[in-house]
Parts: structure tokens; C-alpha cells; sequence
């Protein structure tokens, strides 16, 4: 049985310090269970005294580098067997734009958005017909969101996009909804209520910020058509062992995003989830490390071909 390294931090990450917290809380659950140690990362590579023959990968880093298909590259490149979506299926769900794309060639639907390009206010508001979301296309944590009401709050909003790839989404006013999926089997559906404001980083990642109702009071018929999505978006996207995918329920469900290292924190949701079903905290962490490791090979070979269809039918 070879040792389980838990890779989290990373150097280039927004997120972190969120996935130091989610590292060493898993370490934590795991330690008296199973033989593991703990990397903190505090830049983009991988520690030299990982050996592939004596290791295998429990990735937990959150965000740039972590679920964006750089460190699954890497893994893959030096022979590792790891937990996990592989480097294609990350990079990608890291994509919001592809992402949606992906949930819409099977029948969900989607947020009307489209890739900021300097387009005015008045163009934007045109466009999506009313209120609209500024978002960053390839990172997490609901990180750098900005909402526009109106046109005054717009010069404000706009300022910093001069880097990254920002997307601009109609803004569906309605309930949060999240599912996480483990294995290949959706967990209880979870309502989010922020106090003000909307679902944020700071919300996210700070107790009492923010109510979350497990499972969602919805109907029947709407718990299992959004986890029937849900599984169906994992599965399209190539996804394995977990991940958490996000909706808003208005007159209908619209998915926003997967995220495929979802937080393992005492305020992250993917946890609160499985303890709705009775899984505890090391359960649940004990349950991911029996998924068959990812070892990549044939399941790129697949998707790679999957992606290679799709990037001609990307549109926007």
C-alpha cells in the first residue's frame, strides 16, 4: 500500500489559503486511518521527494494550478496514480465558458453570457436584457464577482479587467443551489441564504456568514432532476471521484459552474452534504481514497478525443 501525499497550498493560487485549511483537515481525518503525510505547497511543482513508486496523490489544491489541469499534467507526465479528475476534465470545467457549454449540448440550461471585450454599459445591458454578473472565465471561489444594477455602478465594477478572461452573464435573480457529486452518485442537494449581499468569497470561507439548508427544501421532482443534471454534467465533462456543481433555481434550474476539488473545510459543502446521509467527515474522506486512482491513461484517451469534438462547437 503506498503512502498518501495530500498536496494543497500551491504558489500562484487566489485560493490558497483555503486549501491549506482543506489540506489539514483532511490530513487530519485521515492520519490515524491510513498512511499519510502532508505537502504544503508554497510554489507550483511538485516536492522532490514524491516518488511515484511510494506515493499516491490526494490533490487539494483549490483554484490556479490545482484544478486547472497544470498539476494533473504533471502527475500524469511523472507516472503518478492520483484522486480525482484528470488534466482534461479539469482544464475543462475550469473554464466557466466551456463548462456551460458542455451542460447545454446535454439539455441544461445555462446563464445568456458572453466574453467581456470593453463593451459599454449600455451594450452589456442590451445584450443580456436587464442586470448582469462580471466573472472571471478560469478561477474559483466565486473570486473577483461584481454584479451591475445599474449604470453608475458600472466604472466601478469594470475596473481591474484588464487581465484574465472575464465573461459577462445575465443575472438570474433566484435560489442557490449546490450538489455534490462522490464517486459517480449525486449527495443531498444544499440551498445557500447569504444575509446580504450574494454568495462571495468572504461568505463562503467564514462561519456564520452565510445558511445553509441540507437537504434544499425543494420539491421531490426538483431534488432529482437537479441531481439527475448534475451526475449527467459530471459525467459529460469526464469527471471522477468528486466535485460539487452550482445552480441557480429561478422559474427553472440554470448551472452556473462544477468545481473539481470542491473545499473541504468545517464551512465547505461537499461535507455537509455527505453528513446529511450519515457519512462522517473521515468517511467521507476514506470513501474518495477508494475510488480506483486515476492513473489517466484511458480516460484521456477518451476525453481527449470528447474535447477535440467539442472545441469546434464552442460559441458564445
Amino acid at each position: 500500500m503506498k503512502k498518501v501525499a495530500i498536496l494543497c497550498g500551491g504558489g500562484s493560487s487566489s485560493e490558497r489559503e483555503v486549501s491549506l485549511r482543506s489540506g489539514q483537515r483532511v490530513f487530519e481525518a485521515l492520519k490515524s486511518q491510513v498512511d499519510v503525510e502532508i505537502f504544503p505547497l508554497s510554489e507550483d511543482r511538485l516536492p522532490e521527494i514524491l516518488d511515484p513508486e511510494r506515493y499516491t496523490v490526494f490533490p487539494l489544491i483549490h483554484g490556479e494550478f490545482g484544478e486547472d489541469g497544470q498539476l494533473q499534467e504533471l502527475l500524469e507526465a511523472k507516472g503518478f496514480s492520483y484522486y480525482g479528475s484528470d488534466s482534461i476534465a479539469s482544464r475543462l470545467c475550469m473554464d466557466k465558458a466551456k463548462a456551460k457549454e458542455i451542460a447545454r449540448s446535454v439539455g441544461v440550461l445555462t446563464p445568456k453570457s458572453f466574453f467581456f471585450e470593453g463593451q459599454s454599459f449600455s451594450e452589456l445591458w442590451e445584450r443580456v436584457g436587464g442586470p448582469f454578473v462580471i466573472k472571471p472565465n478560469d478561477r474559483g471561489s466565486s473570486i473577483g464577482v461584481r454584479k451591475v444594477y445599474a449604470e453608475e455602478g458600472f466604472g466601478r465594477c469594470s475596473e481591474g479587467l484588464n487581465g484574465g478572461t472575464w465573461l459577462v452573464e445575465s443575472c438570474i435573480e433566484g435560489r442557490e443551489i449546490t450538489v455534490g457529486i462522490l464517486g459517480t452518485e449525486a449527495l443531498p442537494t444544499i440551498e445557500i441564504r447569504v444575509k446580504d449581499g450574494f454568495y462571495d468569497y468572504q461568505h463562503k470561507y467564514t462561519a456564520g456568514m452565510a445558511e445553509y439548508v441540507v437537504p434544499a427544501p425543494i420539491t421531490l421532482t426538483e431534488t432529482q432532476y437537479v441531481q439527475e443534471i448534475s451526475e449527467k454534467i459530471f459525467r459529460a465533462c469526464g469527471c471522477r471521484d468528486f466535485a460539487r456543481l452550482d445552480f441557480i433555481l429561478a422559474e427553472a434550474f440554470y448551472f452556473l459552474e462544477i468545481n473539481t476539488i470542491p473545499g473541504m473545510t468545517e464551512t465547505s459543502l461537499v461535507p455537509k452534504a455527505a453528513a446529511a446521509l450519515g457519512i462522517s467527515f473521515t468517511d467521507l474522506c476514506l470513501k474518495i481514497l477508494q475510488s480506483p486512482m486515476n492513473d489517466g491513461e484511458e480516460e484521456r484517451k477518451i476525453i481527449r478525443i470528447l474535447e477535440d469534438l467539442k472545441q469546434n462547437i464552442i460559441r458564445f
